[in-house]
């Protein structure tokens, strides 16, 4: 705080910008859960600072990896319980509750054994119910109650465990619906506290757990344990041996076994009955006049200190509560709000002059050109991106002035999930980062991934506004800063113009873009010459872990130019209708690559995309199986990818076609799934073996609910029509593991392996596949 006097006196108004920002900082903190984590970050250290042993009232009897050793087969027959139950009363105790699950019949005699047991016992005796979901995703409930004999002679009491968001254990029921009928839970009876059902309290972890007294299930039942402790008490039986895996995170203790967990909620109610819990209020009133008397004016060490001074009063109040009155408080929007007046404060004499000045572009808040400029040339290579947004004076019509810099925050979160690197606007319409360490196939599929992050539109002031990216890519030496943006700039007009997703900037663009006329008189040279080539990339089999294939893949080095994307000569070469030859080509090396392959005893297949223009052609079609028929390969090897959009523009043409290929015995594909209108059910009328989800959808998998639900709906509809699903663009593990639990059955991508040579990828498959692939699937 010491800056805020010189802060004053060059901005006077700063004490209402500081005021604001606590305010919104409180007021977002209470709305939202992002403060959560710190409140029960504080709440375990509050319960470190109270650490407190059990009240004894509650005595554990273990079923634990001794018992599991001495009675060598679970579930142990009901005999053992009858037989713990009646030595448990005859120490005089007082209640006996088993949070152990009883809802399957066993022997009939075992069963009958426990319920005489039951029966003849002065001890109330609690067995468990509860209700889960059947299944992970399912909404259906499943209640769980003993079988009739048990239920009969007994009390049911709920058992069942709620972990939170983070997956950790903070709060018991106090009952729960089971049958229809609300069911107390196991703590309310075990304390005598009564509560409404589904409701819940915090649960007290102050109290040390390893603090309750504790017997050996197999010791009672042999006879061997003293116990004059159970005399008078409550105990609980049930699992804490780590093989029976009824374990849960919780604050402060890490994981500890479920009936643990329930004795603490029984000690929490029978210290001092349900805990009262308060909101943020209290707190926020504290840190509000804290704020006031910092911006107030005055002395700065007065201001100062009493802003700490209620600070330590924050963090002190729920201590208090919790110690003396059996009462919590939320304290982390009042430290957020005075969080934010105490940064605010600082950042805004160190930042604001030269930051939003020099270096932020004013209407968006982005760093600007200049800031560009300045880390370009720091570096000696670099990889310039420039987004380029599609309509943009459309857009700015409709969005006020205000609410520019809102558009262009949420922009630079989508794309910060994505780039991990600074975004800088550089005009009204391109936004610009440095991309660093990506090839042409990498920086390819990067880009997608943006892409695929605008698929949903940007809301503003409700408003939901359609969001275009088109990029454009140079590369060059960090002192050409001013020639590399120029450069890139052009490229994502050029993109922009063409409908392609990006282009790359070279040398000699300026001339209009001849050169890519010209690539159509190299193309013949390129095919001879090697230039034009065919790259495998790896596919595989998600159930066994091994890699049954490959997708070919065209690519063009460029003597000059070097890598050429795909997507900046195939649509040309299309265009110009010269893709019957490059398609051919492509089919040939396959043949190729799958005859040497089945000749070595490899057994690969080998999938190749093919233009939905061409099916159209009697004599595309008799060349193409021409070459097949005279390859001698296996014609179940070679698959044909058609575009679902492609196959959808003339469905009779296309349908005539793939029935004549299929026939043949030549598996097909529709190919980038997801991206048309059609549905499985449509699609379902094309003569195809698979279907091959678009890897827009695929790369937001573990990010996007809904890209979840259409991959997951996609799968299980495509299962039942019969067909095979591949999903493509797979960069991670996590996506992988998520496709698995979906149940796809091939996956593609570079985390599975990038397109590479024929001999490399045999020698991939040859040594068993990707092998962290493998693994995985394995």
């Amino acid at each position: 705080m010491w800056g805020l006097p010189s802060l004053a006196r060059y901005r006077p108004g700063y004490r209402i910008a500081v005021f604001l920002i606590a305010l919104a900082a409180g007021a977002i903190a209470s709305t939202t859960q992002v403060a959560a984590p710190l409140d029960d970050q504080l709440r375990i250290v509050r319960d470190n600072i109270r650490t407190h042993e059990a009240s004894g009232d509650i005595v554990l009897v273990e079923i634990d990896a001794r018992s599991l050793a001495e009675i060598d087969r679970w579930p142990w027959p009901r005999s053992n319980h009858a037989t713990l139950v009646r030595r448990l009363e005859a120490a005089g105790a007082d209640m006996v509750a088993f949070d152990v699950d009883f809802s399957s019949a066993s022997d009939p005699a075992e069963d009958q054994a426990f319920a005489a047991a039951l029966t003849e016992s002065h001890s109330l005796i609690l067995l468990p119910a509860f209700r889960q979901f059947a299944g992970s995703g399912s909404r259906q409930v499943i209640e769980s109650e003993p079988i009739a004999p048990l239920r009969e002679a007994s009390f049911l009491a709920a058992v069942n465990i709620q972990p939170d968001a983070s997956g950790q254990v903070r709060r018991a029921l106090l009952g729960v619906y089971t049958d229809g009928v609300p069911r107390p839970s196991l703590p309310a009876m075990l304390s005598g506290v009564t509560g409404s059902a589904d409701t819940s309290f915090p649960i007290d972890y102050s109290i040390d757990p390893g603090s309750i007294p504790r017997l050996s299930y197999a010791d009672v039942v042999a006879g061997r344990a003293d116990l004059t402790m159970v005399e008078g008490k409550s105990v609980m039986v049930g699992a804490t041996a780590i093989e029976l895996g009824d374990r849960y995170a919780v604050p402060g203790h890490g994981v500890i076994p479920g009936v643990v967990i329930q004795a603490l909620a029984a000690e929490t109610l029978l210290a001092q009955g349900i805990p009262r819990e308060f909101g943020p209020l209290a707190g926020l009133g504290i840190a509000f006049l804290s704020v006031l008397l910092l911006i107030s004016r005055g002395t700065l060490w007065v201001r100062c200190v009493s802003a700490a001074i209620g600070g330590l009063f924050v963090l002190g109040l729920p201590l208090v509560a919790e110690s003396r009155f059996n009462a919590s408080y939320e304290i982390a929007p009042a430290l957020a709000m005075l969080a934010a007046a105490g940064s605010a404060g600082l950042c805004a004499m160190v930042l604001r002059k030269y930051l939003r000045t020099a270096l932020l572009e004013r209407e968006s808040g982005l760093h600007n050109r200049a800031a560009l400029l300045r880390a370009m040339g720091r570096k000696p290579d670099t990889q310039l991106v420039i987004a380029r947004i599609a309509e943009y004076p459309d857009i700015a019509t409709v969005i006020s002035a205000g609410d520019i810099k809102t558009y262009f925050r949420e922009i630079a979160r989508r794309l910060g999930v994505a780039t991990h690197s600074t975004l800088y606007r550089i005009d009204d319409n391109l936004l610009a980062w440095l991309c660093d360490g990506f090839g042409n196939e990498e920086l390819g599929d990067h880009l997608d991934a943006i892409d695929a992050l605008f698929k949903a539109p940007i809301s503003v002031e409700g408003q939901r506004v359609d969001t275009n990216l088109f990029f454009g890519v140079a590369e060059g030496k960090g002192a050409d800063a001013h020639h590399l943006i120029s450069g890139a700039s052009l490229a994502a007009t050029r993109a922009t113009e063409a409908g392609y997703r990006w282009e790359r900037y070279f040398e000699g663009d300026e001339d209009g873009g001849k050169w890519r006329i010209a690539l159509l008189g190299e193309l013949d040279e390129a095919l001879r010459s090697g230039a034009l080539w065919v790259a495998f990339q790896p596919q595989l089999d998600i159930v066994s872990g091994g890699i049954l294939g490959a997708e070919a893949l065209i690519r063009w080095n460029h003597p000059v130019r070097g890598p050429i994307p795909p997507d900046s000569f195939i649509p040309l070469v299309e265009k110009r209708g010269r893709i019957a030859d490059l398609s051919l080509f492509t089919v040939d090396r396959a043949l190729e690559a799958l005859r040497k392959w089945q000749g070595v005893g490899l057994d690969m297949s080998v999938a190749v995309n093919i233009s939905a223009t061409l099916l159209k052609k009697r004599d595309f079609l008799d060349a193409m199986w021409e070459k097949i028929e005279s390859s001698g390969v296996r014609l179940d090897a070679l698959t044909i990818e058609i575009t679902e959009s492609a196959a959808l523009e003339d469905p009779e043409a296309a349908i005539a076609a793939m029935n004549e290929l299929r026939e043949r015995g030549i598996r097909l594909s529709v190919d980038d799934y997801g991206t048309g209108q059609s549905t499985l059910t449509y699609l379902r009328k094309l003569p195809v073996h698979e279907i091959k989800i678009d890897k827009s959808f695929v790369q937001g998998l573990t990010e996007n609910a809904s890209d979840r639900i259409l991959i997951r709906s996609t799968i299980e509809l495509a299962h039942e029509l019969g067909l095979k699903v591949v999903a493509e663009g797979i960069e991670n593990l996590e996506c992988l593991e998520a496709l698995k639990e979906l149940d796809c059955d091939i996956a593609q991508g570079f985390f599975i392996g990038r397109p590479m040579e024929a001999t490399a990828f045999e020698m991939l498959a040859e040594n068993g596949g990707a092998n962290r692939a493998s693994a995985i699937a394995a």
